[in-house]
């Protein structure tokens, strides 16, 4: 397996764990205590579009050492601290899907299939105990990228960008952080302290189900779309179960094809300036709903776009 898979597991993870839950569950979901987050994130990502970069590897090794040395203060983070840590992530990111442009799909799922199952495996751990797993994840990844070889120059090929698509995966990732916020914060549907072996099994059927059955993102649409319906179902019905299966499926399947779709623009620019909608923009206004209580706002959307989707179809197909 190329080491380049476990560089980005460790990365997803430390979103998922650190950037994600850790510091708005050790934060108690304060808005005003997190609000530099994202807007560091968005610098971040701006950044990494605009760069030149030269020398990708010598980059990751600069920005993992400045995971690990913010961690060492984890969860004691300012307003300052959360700015650098929202940087930090929104310009690693784009960097490691453009080196991972060069990879087939099996290490895309395979990369995903370990986030997910570690991811699901620790989440219930406490919050403000999170330090040593927030210092030993970018220790991974800087082991990992040594014995990584990493070409250093930018060789962008010019691919067509729709923004239609962006605006897709925007709604995907809107309707995914909506529920998941909300799932977090309901002691009711508690999936994850419940279930989590199940859950794991889900994200791993999904991981496959991604790979098995090649598609793109916007042909796997309506598929999504009903998964997606399911699992609000679900969550409003009070059918834990249910949810434990569908849930974790449709998060892994659109994951694969999403992040496939991002890596496959190669064009650092276009990712970089991706992630600014697609990690920032849509996962800050999907907290905003899930912190409000407003999750019909999300399942508003998601009707809406149903709708809307038909007739761009045969544009972008």
């Amino acid at each position: 397996m190329n080491l380049l898979v476990i560089v980005l597991s460790s990365q997803l993870l430390y979103y998922l764990l650190i950037a994600q839950t850790g510091v708005v569950g050790a934060f108690d979901s304060h808005i005003h205590d997190l609000y530099t987050l994202p807007i560091g994130g968005v610098i971040g990502s701006l950044l990494s579009a605009l760069g030149r970069h030269h020398g990708l590897k010598l980059e990751l090794y600069f920005l993992f050492g400045i995971q690990i040395l913010i961690s060492w203060f984890y969860p004691n983070y300012s307003l300052g601290m959360l700015l650098l840590l929202g940087f930090v992530v929104g310009y690693t990111t784009p960097l490691l899907l453009y080196l991972f442009r060069s990879q087939e799909k099996l290490q895309l799922a395979l990369g995903l299939a370990i986030s997910y199952a570690v991811g699901t495996a620790l989440y219930t751990y406490p919050f403000d105990a999170r330090g040593d797993i927030a210092i030993v994840l970018p220790l991974i990844s800087v082991i990992a990228l040594h014995y990584t070889p990493v070409q250093s120059e930018l060789k962008d090929e010019k691919k067509p960008f729709h923004w239609a698509t962006l605006s897709v995966m925007m709604l995907w990732i809107f309707a995914d952080s909506a529920l998941f916020e909300t799932l977090s914060r309901s002691g009711g549907m508690d999936i994850w302290s419940r279930y989590p072996l199940l859950i794991i099994a889900s994200h791993l059927t999904g991981v496959f189900l991604a790979y098995r059955y090649d598609g793109e993102l916007m042909r796997q649409t309506r598929v999504i779309w009903i998964l997606f319906l399911l699992s609000y179902t679900f969550y409003w019905v009070k059918e834990p179960i249910a949810l434990a299966v569908i849930y974790p499926i449709v998060i892994s399947y659109y994951n694969v094809l999403l992040f496939q779709a991002l890596i496959r623009l190669a064009d650092i620019r276009l990712i970089g300036l991706s992630m600014v909608g697609v990690g920032w923009i849509a996962t800050s206004a999907a907290n905003a709903v899930a912190l409000e209580h407003q999750l019909w706002v999300a399942a508003g959307i998601l009707g809406l776009a149903a709708l809307i989707y038909p007739f761009y179809t045969r544009r972008i197909l």
